[in-house]
């Protein structure tokens, strides 16, 4: 029987973490999707209005530049997961990239993806940074790994 896997993935160290992960330990016929979510930064790009400061008018550009950027970023590094779980064993036709704008959490929008799209387990990333927090798990991890009734598998 052929599962789903959903990967919540960034550009984090940790989301390169979880697709190892996932190519060298799961089901290599089961179905895979990356799945991105999108920050809500870029409409600061669309912002104008009289009661911006000028700081903002003049650095806008330079934010929507980078924002721009970004985005490039994101995108080669999902097809650069991608690809790294097809050179694991996974079927071309099962691996996918799915990105969505981010709503009002990060993690209500992978528990929506996951109940959504009818996924058996959830591959995520902790996301922790240093000191005190490493013993603990990520808000969104946490968060997830909580609310569904699916395993979730939690990667450093």
């Amino acid at each position: 029987m052929t599962a789903k896997i959903l990967i919540p993935f960034d550009e984090t160290e940790c989301a390169q973490n979880t697709v190892t992960y996932v190519g060298e330990n799961l089901n290599k016929d089961d179905e895979v999707t990356l799945f991105h979510v999108v920050p809500n930064t870029a409409a600061a790009c669309g912002l104008n209005s009289p009661s911006l400061t000028p700081y903002f008018e003049k650095e806008r550009n330079s934010f929507c530049r980078m924002e721009e950027k970004r985005e490039k970023v994101i995108r080669d590094t999902l097809e650069a997961a991608r690809n790294k779980l097809i050179n694991a064993g996974f079927a071309k036709d099962k691996v996918y990239i799915k990105t969505q704008p981010q709503g009002k959490k990060i993690s209500d929008d992978i528990i929506h993806e996951a109940q959504k799209g009818k996924y058996n387990t959830v591959a995520m990333g902790r996301s922790s940074t240093s000191g005190l927090k490493e013993f603990f798990i990520g808000s969104n991890a946490s968060r997830v790994m909580h609310t569904l009734n699916i395993p979730v598998v939690i990667v450093d």
